[in-house]
């Protein structure tokens, strides 16, 4: 399953959320903080960042739409991104391999808590992919 992802500048997410219930009347199917997480996933963060959002489902026009809080410095036209959630492994390593092929990989294939195998890739076009293996 293919969905959108939008990345927004650190702690803009949940103001985008609000926003986007309103113009759009969406659904918020779950949202993630990064308080949420285990320990060690963010170990590093200070107290603003805590208040992140990690992941958020909502349900635009009948369409599934991923949202997160990005980095500082994410910028208007560089937020897009696509979410990938494969049911098998062995497709997530061939695909992750071809989209590597000539792009840059972002995190290397691996366990995370929220799902068992995932990885992201920015392909040799410039687009940037997240691959999931679904639960």
């Amino acid at each position: 399953m293919l969905i959108p992802t939008i990345h927004f500048r650190s702690g803009m997410c949940a103001d985008a959320i609000k926003f986007y219930q309103k113009v759009f009347n969406a659904t918020v199917l779950n949202i993630t903080y990064e308080r949420d997480a285990p320990p060690d996933y963010n170990a590093d963060s200070d107290e603003d960042a805590l208040n992140n959002i990690i992941h958020s489902e909502l349900i635009i026009s009948g369409t599934r739409v991923n949202m997160a809080d990005g980095a500082a410095d994410v910028s208007n036209g560089s937020m897009f991104l696509f979410n990938i959630f494969l049911d098998s492994a062995d497709e997530i390593k061939n695909i992750f391999t071809r989209l590597s092929d000539g792009g840059e990989v972002l995190t290397e294939l691996g366990g995370q808590f929220w799902s068992p195998l995932y990885g992201e890739v920015r392909d040799k076009f410039g687009v940037w992919w997240q691959l999931i293996l679904n639960q």
